[in-house]
């Protein structure tokens, strides 16, 4: 009780708060709510615009340079104030910007209210006026926290390719109520999406009135990048969205047949001698945090834990530096960067051998992202920065001390674009050496290294050409690790390198895009570390029956490469694909890439009709055909498989997809984890999802899947989300998803045998596996201002396996398995059911061996919940609450004395996920944005 009384008192201490601080806030955006102020803007046209009739003609499209509209910015000396009313008279000198075609729900066809945009500048910022007239009278409006979406709302969007690069992109959105969401898209991203990282310092107000909204923004020039010419020409974009009729509109008018992007935008002219602004942005900030987490006293000492209490306290300052070099080059670094709010990994239950990937999401590294990418495997994984240690405490270590991530002393990063057409980019990290301090069972303390001084580099340069119809690029990569009397020598790789080159080649009008990449990879360490990296589960060079690999037990490096080559039909209804990719088995780049498997070649090919058009009983729909094969560079067949998929959306916005999967018998080099080959069975998959859209405030989708192979093997599962927007300001969305699956060679281990002659002296263990997952992700975000959020995340998770049917591998490249008990041996269960005892051949000379029992049942609880206040533009407060809940059940029942364990029980399982000891984190995070 005491526990629900402090979360209690936090949540209602974070309320009063937030309420102490609307009043602050109010002032910054004016007419917030609907219905206010009562008469249009002083500043707008005398009589409101009248709306433009229908044609039934969509206007005709013609090259790029040809159609693109122009709007021309007006120069000003005289004061501007960004309220949102528009009454200064400058603005009545610019020419509007009126021409809008809609998107949806008739494409080609001119806005259905009158629109208008106007931009005016100084010597340091851009405005820009927007005026969206409305004849019906009806706005919808919604609050939201910066940088969400909220697709059931009116909203207008500015787009600035302010380099006029053509493959870059700002966009500026805001909706009537003025919350906005800032993003930069790279060439090739939906320009509603992209980084949304990037939090620019710009200000913007609306207002709503009986004839419509309006409003004003400010761009500083300072929080953006262009060329240093004096006369600028800018790529320019415009959107409005009015959700009552369901229309999405933009000024640069693009068919759905022709590939969008920043090539097809119209141009911002008039901006003449600008400069970059002030240079340097500082953001210190200050953290503290507090820790209540359980750390049980071991059973076989009779001391508790001396280095952790259950409450600890934890302080530390940091600052964020963003300096403008030039006009083109932006230089950012970071001092003992803090990522508090982060919100936290979702729980995952894992039985391959391959580690799973998380998305980035720490600001520092996901802001300005794009420019790192890289046409090829993904070299530049910035999540291995600040990894968790390689090492940890001796064995006979009773209590520790050991780092949960690597700390980070300080980060670099310069990105930009020079006139030239060159995108550049560079970011260097170093993290610092971490020790392990921990005590064995005589309480003799001691410190062992589990992270070495590290230092990670990434380089990438892009020379665009032909107005960014083409692309010539390079990344590198390093990392050094300091290893001279670490310990660690024998564990980590003491350097590793990689890199590659990438092209992409539009033609024919750009119906035709050809991409290619070459990479190489070396790294280096000793001998054991060098054997360590062969046997990989991305390589296996250990596998007795691949006669092209060894394993090299005197390297002290190795090398490897990838290729791939595509061409692509980007433009019309027809679409197609083909494509080709080979990696060497001695590739390797996870020390800053991420990739799980190599030596292969594959081929894929895709053949694709899209008909965006609306017709009688389709908004729009596309089906494709794609089949891909794989081989490993000893010629066995690793892939195959061939995919029929339909999407289709009905007029009402009802959305529909299938897709049904067939994948041919074929070679797994993977499954006996460093064995020899094992046949896959022929299998199927099917799946489907429906969306009801995201244009009402009710809002869900479902998806289905299903299916199976020759083994009896099969996989099913149920996905549900419903979103719910209460009013302006709350947004709930519930993601519940149900799992199941029966898998007949589920890996256990391998076991030396002499007699096993067929198996190359081992035995491989599999067994079947029943296995089920629940888990619901919720996520709960109130918005108490626009600069002034609640959000809340949590996901309860339930998985359970109930292994079966023990068995072994009889012949390699087969299907082929002898169950023991049945086939083969017999199986005894010991230690009450612990463990398990097979003697491979009964009375024969094969010798009895012992495996665990691997049933298991799982439950754990996250929650991070974040309330989040800009108290003045850039400078934020973040109070974070953070817990966890994880688990396991009991090998039996303390009352009935029946195993528990694999057996998934709803009601049992989610009665006592709150039994669980839940550890919780606080912190407190305030920065301060400093523009000197």
């Amino acid at each position: 009780m005491a526990k629900l009384r402090t979360r209690s008192a936090l949540l209602h201490a974070l309320t009063i708060s937030a309420a102490l601080t609307l009043t602050a806030t109010s002032a910054r955006a004016q007419s917030q709510e609907p219905g206010t102020p009562t008469a249009a803007p002083a500043a707008a046209p005398a009589t409101r615009p009248a709306a433009k009739a229908p044609t039934g003609t969509a206007p005709a499209w013609k090259s790029h340079e040809e159609s693109a509209p122009t709007a021309v910015a007006v120069r000003t000396t005289q004061p501007i104030t960004v309220d949102g009313k528009l009454d200064e008279a400058v603005w009545m000198t610019a020419t509007p910007a009126t021409d809008f075609w809609q998107i949806l729900p008739d494409q080609g066809q001119p806005v259905s209210e009158p629109t208008e945009f106007r931009f005016i500048y100084d010597d340091d910022a851009l405005y820009v006026g927007a005026w969206m007239w409305d004849n019906n009278g009806e706005i919808i409006t919604r609050m939201s926290r910066r940088d969400t979406g909220i697709p059931d709302v009116d909203l207008i969007a500015v787009h600035l390719d302010s380099y006029h690069s053509h493959r870059s992109s700002n966009r500026f959105a805001v909706t009537a109520l003025a919350t906005i969401k800032d993003t930069q898209a790279g060439a090739g991203e939906r320009l509603t999406g992209g980084d949304q990282s990037w939090n620019p310092v710009w200000e913007v107000r609306t207002t709503i009135t009986d004839k419509g909204w309006f409003a004003e923004m400010r761009i500083p020039f300072s929080q953006l990048r262009f060329s240093q010419a004096d006369e600028q020409v800018w790529g320019l974009q415009l959107e409005r969205k009015i959700r009552p009729q369901i229309e999405e509109t933009v000024w640069s008018f693009t068919p759905s047949t022709e590939p969008p992007g920043q090539l097809t935008f119209g141009h911002l002219v008039g901006i003449k001698g600008i400069k970059p602004g002030k240079k340097l942005e500082v953001l210190p900030y200050v953290t503290g945090a507090a820790e209540y987490i359980e750390y049980p006293t071991r059973s076989e000492v009779a001391f508790e834990n001396p280095f952790r209490s259950g409450k600890d306290y934890f302080g530390s300052t940091g600052m964020d530096v963003k300096y403008k070099v030039t006009s083109n080059l932006t230089l950012d670094a970071t001092v003992n960067p803090d990522f508090g709010q982060v919100e936290v990994d979702p729980a995952v239950i894992n039985l391959s051998a391959f580690e799973t990937r998380y998305a980035e999401r720490r600001p520092f590294f996901v802001e300005g992202a794009e420019i790192f990418n890289f046409g090829g495997p993904q070299i530049f994984y910035s999540r291995r920065v600040g990894r968790s240690p390689h090492g940890s405490a001796p064995s006979g270590s009773i209590y520790d001390l050991t780092p949960r991530v690597t700390t980070i002393l300080g980060a670099g990063k310069l990105t930009g674009k020079t006139a030239a057409g060159w995108s550049l980019g560079f970011i260097d990290a170093v993290t610092g050496k971490e020790m392990s301090t921990w005590q064995n069972a005589q309480q003799v303390e001691s410190q062992v290294e589990v992270e070495p001084l590290t230092n990670y580099f990434a380089g990438r340069a892009r020379r665009d050409l032909r107005a960014g119809q083409s692309y010539v690029g390079a990344l590198f990569t390093a990392v050094n690790r300091s290893l001279d009397g670490s310990g660690l020598e024998n564990t980590v790789l003491r350097t590793a390198y990689s890199g590659g080159v990438d092209m992409s080649h539009d033609f024919a009008g750009r119906n035709w895009r050809a991409q290619a990449s070459f990479s190489p990879s070396y790294v280096t360490g000793t001998a054991a570390t060098l054997i360590a990296t062969q046997r990989l589960s991305s390589r296996y060079f250990q596998r007795p029956d691949a006669d092209y690999l060894q394993v090299d037990s005197t390297a002290t490096s190795l090398f490897g490469y990838a290729w791939n080559a595509s061409i692509r039909k980007q433009r019309g209804l027809w679409r197609f694909d083909l494509s080709s990719a080979a990696l060497s088995p001695g590739y390797e780049v996870n020390d800053l890439g991420f990739n799980t498997n190599v030596d292969r070649i594959s081929t894929n090919s895709s053949i694709g009709y899209e008909q965006g058009r609306r017709g009688s009983y389709w908004r729009s729909w596309s089906a494709q055909l794609s089949g891909n094969l794989g081989w490993n560079y000893g010629g066995d067949l690793i892939e195959a498989s061939t995919s029929y998929s339909l999407n289709g959306q009905f007029p009402n916005f009802l959305s529909l997809s299938g897709r049904f999967n067939f994948n041919p018998a074929k070679m797994n080099q993977r499954l006996t984890r460093g064995g020899p080959l094992a046949r896959d069975p022929a299998g199927w998959s099917a799946s489907a999802n429906l969306n009801t859209g995201n244009q009402r405030p009710w809002t869900s989708r479902i998806g289905v899947d299903y299916g199976r192979d020759g083994s009896g093997a099969w996989s099913s599962g149920l996905n549900w989300s419903v979103q719910s927007r209460i009013g302006d300001r709350f947004d709930v969305n519930v993601g519940p998803g149900f799992d199941m699956s029966h898998s007949t060679t589920q890996y256990l281990a391998s076991v030396s045998d002499a007699n096993a002659t067929a198996t190359f002296g081992r035995r491989y263990l599999f067994a079947d596996i029943d296995q089920r997952t629940l888990s619901i992700d919720t996520r709960v975000n109130v918005t108490l201002s626009p600069w002034m959020t609640i959000e809340v995340y949590a996901q309860p998770f339930i998985s359970s396996g109930n292994y079966e049917n023990i068995k072994q591998l009889r012949t390699p490249s087969t299907d082929a398995y002898d169950v023991f008990g049945r086939e083969a041996g017999t199986v005894t269960e010991i230690d009450g059911g612990r463990h398990v005892s097979i003697d491979p051949d009964g009375a024969g000379t094969a010798k009895a061996f012992t495996t665990d029992n691997r049933d298991f049942n799982v439950r754990s609880f996250i929650l991070n919940s974040v309330f989040r206040w800009e108290w003045r533009p850039g400078s934020t407060l973040f109070l974070v609450w953070q817990q966890s809940r994880d688990g396991r059940v009991a090998s039996s029942d303390p009352v009935t004395g029946q195993s528990s364990v694999g057996n998934f029980q709803l009601g049992r399982d989610t009665g006592k996920l709150f039994d669980l000891h839940g550890d919780n984190v606080l912190m407190v995070k305030l920065s301060c944005w400093l523009n000197p």
